[in-house]
């Protein structure tokens, strides 16, 4: 689903009533807008605001940003809006772009699928709508970070669920990023302990010891999958419930880099960016 509209899969994943079948799906793009415009801090309602999260620092290139938008209805069951950046004016727009909108794109597959799951289990339920943003929180000419943050208010449900996603991209080719592109994976240090260690003390630092749940912490890929480089440090997002209650929303921390340099590979295309570029200095 790369780069692609998912209207085509829609009647795949949604079981409906034939005289409920009225599905819309609209792909529209905005005017084009300088990359500071898109870093305004998030919402509360979406969870914990990044506090030490400043999206101007470390911001690089002259590239412009267009904001984009993934919305439509599900029938009368269903409504999502999704808005997120696509690049201009670097040597791999296709596929950066396309990567970029893979994650909309799965976010919106994962709540049609939710509906159609409800649907065939003849849960009752009203209409749920799904809202969310992909922001640039770093990009310094070679290396650009997107944050994807919203929520979901599934009909008949009395709270509403907070989710986050993101996604590393290499500018020079459009390759998406990972942990395996950050670490070094044959090192008698485990990435994720350390990691899981941090976490644990900044959580505990900003929400309480008697907030914290400890399997959502535990040294595993599953819990550490949602992260990105950014100036001050490496950004962790956790979901929601997965290390705290509810209330404190899709809470995330930032290790700076000078308390993780030993893990990180600088053999690696992003090693090389972090370190031997100078893009972010660890000293």
């Amino acid at each position: 689903m790369k780069g692609e509209n998912p209207t085509d899969t829609l009647d795949a994943l949604v079981v409906m009533d034939p005289e409920s079948e009225n599905q819309e799906n609209t792909f529209s793009k905005s005017s084009t807008t300088q990359l500071g415009d898109l870093a305004s801090q998030p919402n509360e309602e979406k969870g914990e605001s990044n506090l030490d999260l400043d999206p101007f620092q470390g911001i690089g290139g002259d590239s412009d940003i267009n904001s984009e938008t993934l919305s439509g209805t599900i029938g009368e069951i269903g409504s999502y809006e999704l808005t997120f950046p696509q690049i201009s004016d670097t040597p791999a727009d296709f596929a950066i772009n396309g990567a970029i909108q893979s994650v909309a794109d799965k976010i919106y597959l994962n709540f049609a699928a939710e509906l159609a799951e409800m649907i065939n289990e003849g849960t009752p339920m009203g209409s749920s709508d799904l809202v969310g943003e992909g922001r640039i929180i770093f990009n310094n000419g070679y290396l650009l970070s997107v944050l994807f943050e919203g929520s979901t208010d599934w009909g008949g449900a009395a709270s509403q669920q907070l989710w986050a996603d993101s996604i590393m991209v290499d500018l020079s080719n459009g390759q998406v990023l990972t942990s395996e592109n950050l670490f070094q994976l044959e090192i008698s240090t485990d990435w994720k302990e350390l990691l899981a260690e941090k976490s644990y003390d900044l959580l505990i630092e900003r929400l309480g010891s008697e907030m914290i749940w400890n399997e959502g912490l535990l040294p595993t890929g599953e819990n550490f999958n949602n992260m990105l480089v950014t100036q001050p440090g490496l950004l962790i997002i956790f979901d929601q419930y997965q290390v705290a209650a509810g209330v404190a929303g899709t809470p995330t921390v930032i290790i700076p880099w000078v308390e993780i340099a030993a893990i990180i590979n600088p053999q690696s295309r992003i090693g090389e960016l972090v370190i031997a570029g100078g893009s972010l200095e660890i000293n």
